[in-house]
């Protein structure tokens, strides 16, 4: 019987201390960020680097979104037919996360991102840049 009030003395107590936590926002959550020049010229070389001798400009002009989860920062930028997927390393320099054919899935990309980015839901657990 003891330990019974010792168990619910603790889960009110983490109750109590948790709530005011989750409240006030402490968990992860994704911020939209504006991608300035500076950024996209960065994506841009992290592009190059994972494609030696691909010759491509700017990122096409309303198609990239930038935004930080949890301290790190991804990025959508379309330099071809499809987006490809950036993530800051621990150093903070972009790297190419993943090469798309259109598809932007959760297990790539935190969700609060691809929600912050209004992008729409394809299917599974993969969404789509909005129809222009």
């Amino acid at each position: 019987m003891r330990a019974l009030r010792i168990l619910a003395a603790a889960a009110v107590a983490t109750g109590v201390l948790a709530g005011p936590v989750l409240a006030c926002g402490g968990g992860w959550m994704g911020v939209n960020l504006v991608a300035k020049p500076g950024t996209k010229a960065a994506l841009r070389q992290a592009y190059l680097a994972a494609h030696p001798g691909a010759k491509v400009g700017d990122p096409a002009p309303g198609r990239t979104y930038y935004g930080s989860y949890s301290g790190t920062r991804y990025a959508v930028a379309t330099f071809g037919a499809y987006p490809t997927i950036f993530r800051t390393d621990e150093h903070g320099r972009w790297r190419v996360r993943r090469e798309t054919h259109g598809g932007i899935c959760t297990n790539v990309v935190p969700i609060d991102l691809i929600v912050a980015w209004s992008l729409e839901h394809w299917g599974g657990r993969c969404y789509v840049e909005p129809a222009r």
